[in-house]
């Protein structure tokens, strides 16, 4: 009787032991410069709150992951989670790469997705299906010269916000080297001294296209995943934007992002739209300056801006794969993505992921607080897998739409034309 009670009490202890057996995860994400500090400490304090769990992080280049995730997954070698930014989820999500969150699942781990600004969260879903949280964001901005808008007798405290109000602040502030503004008459457009607002050829400059086709109802690509940035609603948009050019001489002609930032730092631009990642270099540069979200220059369907981010995945592992280890994994991520860490993660310079972080004080008197209002109508280029297929083209057709090398109906036609042409070729990736 005694050996059997020793017996059992051994095989107790044993399946204590084994319960309390410490998982560990490894965790591979691109944060690599200024924000890997950030970064490292989350995960040492998610070790610390965690006894039970040992997440082992590593940093590596964006492209070096890009480059070995498909091989991983396919030797069954994969990370158990990966950060995958906006611009490649929906690509690994299409060739099996990464593994689909089930609502029981993210609910038995504590993840709301309602936390989250809806699109934000969306940039990682795919037919019907989500595969990632959002742990950093960006957004495409418009950066104001306070200065120069309450020089010409605009509000500095009120940006615009519709495409009459901008229009018209655009207008007020290119001021001729005689103090004549663009609704004046003998306004001479070709001896300015300020600018009204930056566009700019670049791939930065044709997000506010992007922004303004969304912004009037628009699409980049139609529900077959087809390139669709040719519609009534695209031309439309974008011909308001080549006319600041080209009509209402309020905007540089062909100009470079170089070119345009150095001028908005000299005070001889007004409006800036560009990414918030000129936050930090303006605010060193000690201007008196304004942060809102981008003004519905291409029409009143809705409010729209580009938006850049980070998503928080589980690779796809071989069969067999421990099931404590994915339940640890989505626990790591529910922590990751809390307001706490979302909100310790702002340091690094990205945006707030959910309302309740966007609400908290410390960004009250914050310049980038002026885009906060609208963090829910931030959109990612993502959506098909061949993204890359679409904004290469899209680019090039904002170029020469902006450059007035063609009209904006036939840049962006063509622009459709060559983007459809490559992605019949892609297709074939994705069978």
């Amino acid at each position: 009787m005694k050996h059997t009670a020793l017996a059992l009490s051994l095989s107790l202890l044993a399946l204590g032991a084994a319960s309390a057996q410490k998982v560990s995860l490894t965790y591979l994400h691109g944060f690599t410069g200024p924000d890997r500090p950030v970064m490292e400490g989350l995960v040492k304090k998610f070790n610390e709150t965690h006894p039970n769990i040992e997440v082992r992080a590593q940093a590596q280049p964006w492209g070096t992951t890009w480059q070995q995730l498909p091989s991983l997954v396919a030797s069954g070698r994969a990370p158990d989670v990966v950060v995958i930014n906006e611009d490649q989820i929906t690509g690994f999500i299409a060739r099996g790469a990464v593994s689909p969150l089930a609502p029981a699942e993210m609910k038995a781990a504590g993840i709301d997705q309602t936390r989250f600004f809806g699109p934000l969260f969306k940039t990682a879903d795919y037919r019907g299906q989500s595969y990632g949280l959002p742990v950093s964001s960006v957004a495409y901005a418009m950066f104001y010269n306070k200065d120069l808008m309450k020089k010409v007798g605009l509000d500095p405290n009120k940006p615009p916000r519709t495409r009459a109000e901008f229009l018209a602040a655009a207008q007020k502030c290119t001021v001729d080297k005689s103090g004549k503004n663009a609704t004046q008459a003998g306004f001479d457009p070709k001896n300015l001294d300020t600018w009204g607002v930056s566009l700019y050829n670049n791939w930065v400059g044709s997000r506010a296209a992007y922004a303004a086709i969304l912004q009037n109802g628009g699409e980049l690509t139609d529900k077959n995943g087809n390139a669709a940035f040719n519609s009534p609603q695209a031309v439309s948009a974008v011909q308001f934007l080549v006319d600041l050019v080209q009509k209402q001489k309020v905007a540089r002609p062909n100009s470079t992002e170089e070119a345009e930032l150095a001028a908005f730092s000299q005070g001889k631009v007004c409006m800036f739209p560009s990414g918030q990642w000129y936050l930090d270099r303006f605010e060193q540069q000690k201007m008196n300056f304004g942060v809102t979200f981008m003004p519905r220059v291409g029409g009143s369907v809705r409010d729209a801006a580009w938006g850049g981010s980070s998503h928080l995945t589980l690779p796809r592992q071989k069969p067999g794969y421990d099931a404590a280890k994915r339940k640890a994994a989505l626990e790591f991520m529910a922590w990751m993505t809390q307001p706490e860490q979302n909100l310790a993660w702002t340091a690094t310079g990205s945006l707030p992921s959910q309302a309740a972080v966007a609400k908290n004080a410390q960004f009250e008197k914050a310049p980038i607080n002026g885009i906060f209002d609208r963090l829910d109508s931030v959109y990612a280029t993502s959506g098909v897998p061949w993204m890359g297929q679409v904004l290469g083209p899209f680019d090039a057709a904002w170029e020469a739409a902006y450059s007035g090398k063609k009209t904006v109906a036939k840049a962006l036609g063509d622009g459709v034309t060559e983007s459809n042409k490559q992605i019949e070729q892609a297709r074939k990736n994705f069978q």
